[in-house]
């Protein structure tokens, strides 16, 4: 039957659509007519009623001791669908946002020993950009120890390029390292020595690199994602503020 068919597009189980068609045809009835025009049981019928009456499609009166049921106009379907267009409209802005925020990717890529961890660290920088900045915390100064001349050669493309980071480092690097501390291109500050760090956390666009210098062999792990990123940099602004000054 094709209003049948067509009310199943709008949403009707098989049997609602049955029973309301039934009711079209019979007027104003009891549920035995309906009953018997569908084969439904008993039981059904009178939930497929409730299910309609909740959708304002069918009412009922009692007349005695017998409930007579009636069916709404066929028009307040449209009602129904104007409604219905009016409430997808208002959820069109959360579900396009739900859309945006499943699009985004989140990549993840290790890099592993020491030439690997030159790469991530020459693909940061080439990712900043000349004039860029980056925030990098927990620095120990494992970097220099383990990269050994490449980090002076890091300073110096720091330097050409004009990207200028901020940095926390430790401060067991102050009393340790003045030589890193002399050549360290860039913005510093200091966090307590209560608070070591044994891995450096560096934050660029939407991207933070973990370098894990005491793995075995040491590993970077790039993790290419805008949310994260933007916590971690509110992290590190935060810690900067409380920072000591150089």
């Amino acid at each position: 039957m094709e209003e049948e068919g067509l009310l199943r597009e709008l949403g009707f189980t098989g049997n609602e659509a049955k029973v309301y068609l039934a009711l079209l045809e019979t007027g104003q009835a009891t549920a035995g007519p309906v009953i018997k025009k569908t084969g439904l049981h008993k039981a059904t019928t009178y939930q497929i009623f409730q299910r309609l009456a909740e959708k304002g499609l069918v009412s009922s009166v009692m007349e005695g001791k017998t409930r007579h049921f009636m069916p709404a106009s066929p028009r307040r379907l449209l009602d129904t669908l104007q409604q219905q267009e009016e409430r997808l409209r208002g959820a069109l802005p959360r579900l396009e946002a739900m859309l945006r925020a499943g699009k985004e990717k989140q990549e993840v890529t290790v890099y592993a020993g020491l030439k690997g961890i030159r790469s991530a660290l020459d693909t940061m920088l080439s990712e900043v950009g000349s004039g860029g900045t980056y925030y990098d915390f927990g620095v120990s100064g494992l970097f220099q120890e383990m990269m050994g001349g490449y980090w002076d050669s890091f300073q110096r493309l720091k330097r050409r390029n004009h990207i200028c980071p901020y940095v926390i480092f430790s401060q067991e690097v102050k009393r340790k390292n003045t030589y890193l501390l002399e050549n360290y291109y860039g913005r510093a500050r200091f966090h307590p020595k209560e608070f070591p760090s044994i891995t450096d956390t560096f934050i660029y666009k939407d991207t933070v690199a973990l370098f894990v210098w005491t793995a075995k062999p040491p590993i970077a792990v790039m993790i290419k994602n805008a949310d994260n990123a933007r916590s971690y940099r509110n992290q590190f602004m935060l810690m900067w503020k409380n920072a000591e000054r150089r």
